[in-house]
């Protein structure tokens, strides 16, 4: 029995000096690793914004409803609606009451949360 234990013993301090030889040879090689050099990434802006004339692509976050609403120029939403997909050109861009809208005909108004700049 106590033969069993020393060799035990003896067993389990050889494996656990192993086991750390192990890790320490992999932290060599991942300190040796050299990376590949990459090219330079191309900055495109986070949000940028529309100005008159630029093209516009209407965008909907809710994918059951396809449609967004239409507001007049006071930024009051009306009645009608414009569906995904549709590619108009920025007439004008203003602010009213915080909210930035962008008129695409001569009485609609689309809200610029809910267009791209395409």
């Amino acid at each position: 029995m106590l033969e069993s234990s020393k060799v035990l013993k003896v067993v389990s301090s050889l494996v656990i000096g192993l086991s750390l030889v192990g890790v320490g040879a992999n932290a060599v090689q991942a300190t040796s690793f050299v990376a590949p050099k990459l090219g330079t990434a191309e900055v495109a802006p986070t949000n940028p914004s529309i100005k008159k004339g630029d093209k516009i692509f209407v965008v909907v976050k809710d994918t059951k409803n396809q449609k967004v609403t239409v507001y007049n120029k006071n930024a009051k939403k009306t009645s009608k609606k414009v569906a995904m997909g549709s590619t108009y050109t920025a007439k004008v861009v203003k602010k009213v009451h915080s909210t930035k809208i962008v008129r695409i005909n001569k009485s609609q108004w689309l809200n610029t949360k809910d267009v791209v700049k395409d």
